[in-house]
């Protein structure tokens, strides 16, 4: 419910559709933005040179006037953005993905929530949910149960920290005026770049509700566009360049544990020069005085999990969740036994120095392993754990604000750099 006052003011609002090829999924985008129950709103859909017959054109003109639409020559996503954006009206900024969807409040409570805090340039994010095209399965985040607010809320956590989603943010315009527009030479990652220019040095505010679904099918860039993994990693290396010690410590905490955190997150890409470039910058931190007290407090905790009768640890998925958990895990001195996966073919082979087997020789193991499941949605591994009666499994996600309050293991850091 917004206030009187300055809350009473009805801004308006431009939601930016981009698109190419994307006459499969753009009309339930544009019905979830027409559909909002903040009335002013304007919708710019922008078709980034579409070769697709015409399709996608005939799918936003069924909308007529009700939306504003714009055909440009192809020029990647941040193009298509930085179009809409140089042409809205609006005070207010909200991306939409033409494969996603909005639900019906998200702008009104995004808005109430900027206007009542009596900033109106305030920065908006909060929790989505992912829709697994293939299976039809919803999984919703639930950043508040792994995170304090304050935490989230402050400078580029949320971004650095992979939970900020760009379709769930709200951005008013001046903000474009301090840091720029897209960066149209990134093909991929440009939503990250965008967001810690935003984001960083600023506090904002989050939203408990879940406003936005974030469609995962295997038509999405990140599947489809070759250079995704290198940009990816190039694009980390030098966002973690931009940040000294002091301002990590400020963001995160403790350096060692945000650089830790991205050196798996860089490996999981591949690795390479940006990986080696972290790890250097690991090796010249000095060893925390409690250091010792500390990694025998994580070791404790972990081992609570399984009530202190797990002899082993095994990671449930051998993608990238898998290997930032390994990472995470072995840079704390505590080495995962094995991989399991049901990628038939990754069974027998070594995944990052460890072997990949199938999820069922945990049947064999019952009360002697802690299983960590590593995946982006967890729900059906999960589920797939309570049928094999494995008793003690948690899932990546719970085990994140554990990591983030346990230092790295810098006295013996030869052991598991690479």
């Amino acid at each position: 419910m917004i206030t009187a006052g300055i809350n009473s003011r009805k801004p308006l609002v431009s939601i930016v559709i981009p698109v190419y090829n994307g006459a499969n999924y753009l009309r339930q985008a544009i019905e979830s933005a027409l559909g909002q129950t903040w009335e002013n709103c304007e919708i710019l859909v922008v078709n980034d040179g579409s070769d697709d017959g015409g399709d996608t054109e005939q799918a936003a003109l069924e909308f007529k006037d009700r939306i504003r639409y714009f055909r440009k020559e192809n020029g990647g996503v941040a193009s298509a953005l930085n179009y809409g954006i140089q042409r809205m009206q609006g005070e207010y900024f909200s991306w939409l993905s033409h494969d996603d969807w909005y639900y019906p409040d998200k702008i009104e409570k995004e808005i109430g929530a900027v206007l009542n805090s009596g900033n109106p340039a305030a920065l908006v994010q909060a929790e989505y949910e992912f829709y697994d095209q293939d299976t039809g399965f919803k999984t919703q985040t639930h950043f508040l149960d792994y995170y304090e607010e304050g935490q989230i809320t402050n400078s580029v956590f949320s971004v650095l920290q992979l939970q900020l989603h760009a379709c769930s943010a709200l951005i008013h315009k001046s903000h474009f005026a301090r840091v720029g527009l897209f960066d149209e030479n990134l093909q991929t990652i440009q939503d990250i770049d965008m967001w810690f220019r935003l984001f960083r040095g600023q506090d904002s505010i989050f939203l408990p509700n879940v406003l936005h679904v974030v469609r995962e099918h295997r038509q999405a860039g990140s599947c489809t566009i070759p250079c995704y993994y290198e940009e990816t990693r190039k694009e980390y290396g030098k966002l973690i360049r931009m940040l000294d010690d002091q301002e990590i410590r400020r963001v995160f905490g403790d350096t060692g544990v945000f650089l830790g955190r991205m050196a798996g997150f860089i490996k999981s890409y591949g690795g390479g020069r940006e990986l080696a470039e972290v790890e250097e910058r690991i090796r010249r931190l000095p060893a925390l005085e409690d250091e010792e007290y500390r990694a025998e407090e994580f070791w404790g905790r972990l081992a609570a999990l399984s009530k202190g009768q797990a002899r082993k640890v095994v990671i449930f998925g051998s993608g990238q969740y898998g290997i930032r958990v390994k990472y995470d895990l072995e840079s704390r001195l505590v080495k995962p036994a094995y991989f399991v996966d049901n990628n038939r073919k990754k069974h027998g082979q070594m995944i990052d120095g460890i072997l990949c087997s199938p999820v069922e020789v945990l049947a064999d193991e019952q009360e002697e392993a802690l299983v960590i499941v590593a995946m982006r949605n967890c729900r059906e591994a999960s589920a797939q754990m309570e049928k094999l009666g494995i008793p003690y499994y948690v899932e990546r996600q719970k085990l994140d604000p554990l990591f983030l309050r346990s230092p790295l293991a810098l006295s013996r850091k030869d052991l598991w750099l690479g």
